[in-house]
């Protein structure tokens, strides 16, 4: 049985790998083209950083409900008679959510740079492509998502190997040309490309049924549930995350440019649990088994956990000869090292924290994942930075906030998943 388990797990989990891959090697290119040729727009990237993740990964919570609502649709056989409502709802929401994310992440970006106005101007250049495009990163995602909750995940992969070699090409010409400014047009270019073949994907996979039906009852209601929490958990982060910037940048920027190029590397850490997270969508909405969700809960966080662990550990031998590597700046590779000294070890926590919210949001709840997300960001890690991020104290008091939140945030989800799982092992028997 934990074989069948385990090649299903497999069929749906490496196309998504590779997607996820060459999407955070994408960003980490961008992130090393800026930090060898200028530290000042570094910094600026890491201001800007949490606002352009109001954009990009606010589409995560759209894309994980409609691969969850996808998914149980096409289980319980109603996707052939509302497929067309569907698709409507979709776009719908990618125009209504799109505005929204940019007009707040523009409002949110000029205070960001109180007391750095000679940089602003640049950072709300390097925005403009994220902020008139964010209805086309927005339905990326949704077609992505669309189609792993049809099962099939290949698409999603096609999908990223048109936009990512288009997004690393248009991105370096940008750049040389313009500067700083032209990598978010490397990012908007590469998406509309990728949407484009992924629209015609999507198209051929629709049933041939008229598919005139109303949507199911109760379907916006579950797909509210599942997409406003985790879309505000993403919302949640950055904002949080700005401010912790601010305490940083107070304290030295040296810390904020350390934070934006660390990030951009970070995902690789957990990307095997980021792929992970579409299949358990995918695995456990379609589930209709309640007595078996338990068993497979525990094997996709082995799945996501155990490459964590190992790519940790290997960052954590050659920790020197990789910072060197990504920077000439000796101060710059000496800040890495400690921020990794104790980042590193919150990221396996990361990959469980994934799997579990993965597995509640299949089932229809994804309240967790906004009050871990609070509870992490604005009841434990800003207020440690602030404590921790002043005037003659420990320089890596802020990578020791982060660390902290994290295990916290862990501790919350696994009380919900595994009160949640007993719940459905209960009525099950």
């Amino acid at each position: 049985m934990k074989n069948s388990i385990d090649r299903e797990i497999w069929r749906l989990l490496w196309p998504v790998l590779l997607l996820t891959l060459a999407q955070k090697l994408g960003s980490a290119f961008e992130g090393i083209l800026v930090s060898v040729n200028s530290s000042q727009e570094l910094a600026v990237m890491g201001i800007c950083g949490p606002y352009i993740t109001i954009i990009t990964t606010v589409s995560y919570g759209l894309g994980i409900a409609a691969n969850a609502a996808t998914g149980r649709a096409y289980a319980d056989r109603s996707w052939e008679a509302s497929h067309k409502a569907c698709v409507r709802a979709f776009l719908l929401l990618t125009l209504i959510s799109g505005l929204a994310m940019s007009l707040l992440a523009g409002a949110l970006l000029y205070p960001a740079f109180a007391g750095l106005s000679d940089m602003r101007n640049l950072g709300y250049l390097y925005m403009l492509p994220y902020l008139i495009g964010s209805p086309a990163l927005l339905l990326y995602s949704l077609l992505v998502s669309c189609t792993r909750g049809l099962g099939d995940t290949k698409s999603g992969m096609y999908m990223t190997f048109i936009s990512v070699p288009a997004q690393l090409i248009v991105s370096y010409m940008c750049y040389n040309a313009f500067g700083l400014p032209g990598i978010g047009w490397g990012t908007l270019i590469s998406r509309l490309a990728a949407c484009a073949y992924g629209a015609k994907r999507f198209k051929a996979m629709l049933p041939d049924t008229a598919g005139d039906a109303p949507l199911p009852k109760g379907a916006l209601n579950g797909f509210a549930a599942i997409a406003l929490p985790v879309s505000l958990s993403k919302a949640v982060s950055p904002t949080g995350n700005a401010l912790i910037n601010s305490l940083m940048l107070s304290f030295s920027p040296l810390l904020v440019s350390v934070k934006g190029l660390g990030g951009r590397l970070e995902p690789f850490f957990y990307l095997p649990a980021m792929a992970m997270c579409s299949v358990t969508v995918t695995v456990i909405s379609r589930e209709r088994d309640k007595a078996a969700i338990g068993p497979l809960c525990r094997r996709l966080c082995l799945w996501s956990t155990l490459p964590a662990v190992c790519l940790t550990a290997a960052a954590g031998l050659f920790s020197g000869g990789i910072w060197g590597l990504l920077t000439p700046d000796p101060e710059l590779a000496a800040a890495g090292m400690a921020y990794w000294s104790i980042c590193l070890w919150a990221y396996p926590m990361i990959a469980m924290e994934m799997t579990l919210t993965s597995v509640l949001q299949a089932l229809g709840s994804g309240f967790p994942t906004l009050a871990a997300t609070v509870i992490r960001v604005w009841a434990v890690q800003v207020p440690l930075t602030y404590l921790l991020t002043r005037p003659g104290m420990w320089q890596s008091g802020p990578w020791l906030a982060y660390l902290i939140s994290n295990a916290a945030s862990l501790a919350i989800c696994g009380i919900y998943a595994y009160s949640h799982i007993k719940k459905l092992s209960t009525e099950a028997i």
